[in-house]
C-alpha cells in the first residue's frame, strides 16, 4: 500500500471509529487532514527526526501514525495512558500495515525502561510546552533532540529562555498549514 492510499485510510478509520469513540475532535475529513496528517508530518520536512523516536502522550496515534506512513524505517514507541485511544491505535497499524510503530499503554512516568532511549522525543498537545520540556528531558539520550508542537504566540511568551536553561540548544520554527494557521516546532538538544 503507498503511502497515499494509507493517509487516506487512515482518515477513513478515524470518520469511521470517531462515531462509536471519541478519537478526536474533529469530523471533517478537511480538519483531519490539515490537523493531524499535515500537521504531524512537519518535522520530517525539516528532517529533524531520527530514530529511535518516543511520541509522549500520542493520543490515538498522532504525530506516530502520519511519521510511520511517511518513513517506514523510523522505529517509533507511541505511549499513551488512554485504553480507548491506544486500541484505536493498534487496530489502525494492523490495517495500514505498518511495522515499525510500538504502542504502549500505560503512564510514561511508569515506563522507566524507556528513560535514556531515544533520539527523538514527540510532544504534541501532551502537556504545556514549559511543562514537556522538563519532564520529557529523561527520556532523551544524550545525544537526544525534544520537539514540542506548538504554537507561535507560546514561543512569543519567552519560552526560549527557559528551553535554553534546560537544554543548551533550543531553535524555533514557525510554519503555517493549509488553511493559514500559524504554528510552531520548538526542538531542543541536549547539552553534551
Amino acid at each position: 500500500m503507498e503511502s497515499a492510499e494509507r493517509f487516506e485510510r487512515l482518515v477513513q478509520l478515524i470518520l469511521k471509529w470517531n462515531k462509536r469513540i471519541n478519537i478526536t475532535g474533529l469530523k471533517r475529513y478537511s480538519d483531519i487532514e490539515r490537523e493531524l496528517i499535515e500537521d504531524s508530518l512537519k518535522p520530517l520536512e525539516l528532517s529533524l527526526v531520527v530514530s529511535p523516536v518516543l511520541d509522549a502522550g500520542c493520543g490515538a496515534g498522532f504525530p506516530t501514525l502520519p511519521l510511520a506512513i511517511e518513513s517506514p524505517e523510523l522505529e517509533i514507541v507511541a505511549v499513551d495512558s488512554n485504553r480507548k485511544k491506544v486500541n484505536f491505535l493498534r487496530y489502525a497499524i494492523r490495517e495500514l500495515g505498518l511495522k515499525n510503530v510500538r504502542p504502549v499503554l500505560g503512564r510514561l512516568e511508569e515506563q522507566k525502561n524507556l528513560r535514556g532511549a531515544f533520539a527523538t522525543v514527540l510532544s504534541k498537545a501532551f502537556m504545556p510546552p514549559q511543562e514537556a520540556m522538563l519532564f520529557l528531558k529523561p527520556f532523551l539520550r544524550s545525544d537526544g533532540r525534544l520537539i514540542i508542537y506548538t504554537v507561535e504566540r507560546v514561543v512569543e511568551e519567552g519560552i526560549e529562555e527557559k528551553a535554553l536553561s534546560l537544554y543548551g540548544d533550543c531553535q524555533v520554527f514557525p510554519y503555517n498549514l493549509s488553511d493559514g494557521t500559524c504554528r510552531a516546532l520548538l526542538v531542543l538538544s541536549k547539552p553534551l
